[in-house]
């Protein structure tokens, strides 16, 4: 999740019980580096989505850009959570075009599912459905879409259900990581849910998942990007009842997935934020943080795997969070989200991001 509206929607009158421990980030003491310049970078609006939509994670499949479900606004105007929805709409974009094509729908209205390509099809995994009031019913399954396919068909589940993660391609494997998972056996609401530390990975063969080296830290929200064969888990939140506090930690899933080690830790805490990978660099977008007065974020970090080391691109035009990111030929697509923290100022902007 990526918003404290919706979270606090989601508790009602509800209280987490008292998850098993779970792994935090804990920062090691470091000078404050001196700040460097900021880079630049352009920006260009493209076709907008054909909805305002967020919580999204696109995916780039047979050579379009794909935003499958997310919380799509009902209307024109967003000022709250009952102004969104989930959606079952999945759109696909081709670079060049000069609109969105509609593909097929998901098997059911999801928000936060996991989108990725691999071993010849389109995946979606995990996410959250809603049923009356209640938006938070934690999925496990996981669907497919073959090209030219004229509808979506069930794939290898999840061990348990799992949400707001981070993934990639590590290797041969696709690994899932972190996000939230029920804490017990209710799954309805937001507070039914903890962050969690759970790796899964799944094959070529698409046979089903096996565990893989649990996440140091277990954060929801991160930004993740796969870069030089490793998987990197950037920021986060830990969610905790009504508290959501952002982190900096950067994890890095090493070749083989089968170890994970920490890396120089984001200038700035964030969650909510999307990342890809641009000339040999992560770039991290937006974000929103709830410490003190909610709100989203404009800055781009940019981060150098060589050096290990960050520093900061021309900010986007307007804050935002909540939204997807897709690298392709060197660039940057920027997809949906909210101008605001929490679901107000929903957004259907399309923005291509290029390092100068």
């Amino acid at each position: 999740m990526r918003r404290r509206d919706l979270l606090l929607a989601g508790l009602g009158a509800a209280t987490l019980g008292a998850p098993a421990a779970r792994a935090q980030w804990t920062p090691e003491p470091r000078p404050r580096p001196e700040r460097p310049p900021v880079a630049r970078a352009r920006y260009r609006v493209l076709p907008p989505l054909p909805r305002p939509v967020q919580e999204i994670y696109p995916a780039f499949f047979d050579a379009r850009i794909v935003v499958g479900g997310g919380f799509e606004a009902k209307g024109r105007v967003v000022n709250a959570l009952t102004d969104l929805a989930p959606t079952a709409a999945v759109h696909a974009f081709r670079p060049g075009a000069r609109g969105w094509d509609r593909l097929p729908d998901l098997p059911l209205p999801l928000h936060h599912p996991f989108l990725v390509a691999f071993a010849g099809r389109l995946l979606a995994i995990g996410g959250f459905t809603a049923r009356g009031s209640s938006l938070w019913i934690m999925e496990r399954r996981v669907f497919l879409l073959a090209r030219g396919a004229s509808r979506w068909e069930e794939g290898p589940p999840l061990p348990r259900p799992q949400a707001e993660v981070a993934g990639g391609i590590v290797g041969d494997r696709l690994v899932i990581a972190g996000g939230r998972t029920p804490a017990e056996a209710a799954n309805a609401n937001y507070a039914d849910h903890g962050d969690t530390q759970d790796c899964w990975l799944l094959g070529p063969d698409l046979a089903g998942w096996t565990a893989g080296p649990p996440l140091p830290s277990a954060v929801n929200s991160a930004a993740f990007a796969a870069l030089n064969g490793r998987l990197h888990v950037i920021g986060g939140r830990y969610s905790t009842g009504s508290r959501i506090r952002n982190v900096p930690v950067h994890q890095v899933l090493e070749p083989g997935a089968k170890a994970w080690v920490l890396r120089a830790p984001m200038p700035a805490a964030r969650g909510g934020h999307a990342a890809a990978v641009a000339g040999g660099r992560i770039h991290t977008f937006g974000g929103e943080s709830f410490e003190g007065t909610p709100r989203a974020h404009a800055e781009v970090f940019r981060y150098d795997p060589a050096t290990d080391r960050w520093d900061e691109t021309a900010p986007l035009p307007e804050p935002r969070h909540g939204l997807g990111a897709v690298a392709v030929a060197g660039r940057i697509h920027l997809l949906g989200g909210a101008e605001a923290a929490g679901g107000r100022a929903t957004t259907a902007s399309h923005l291509l991001f290029t390092p100068v």
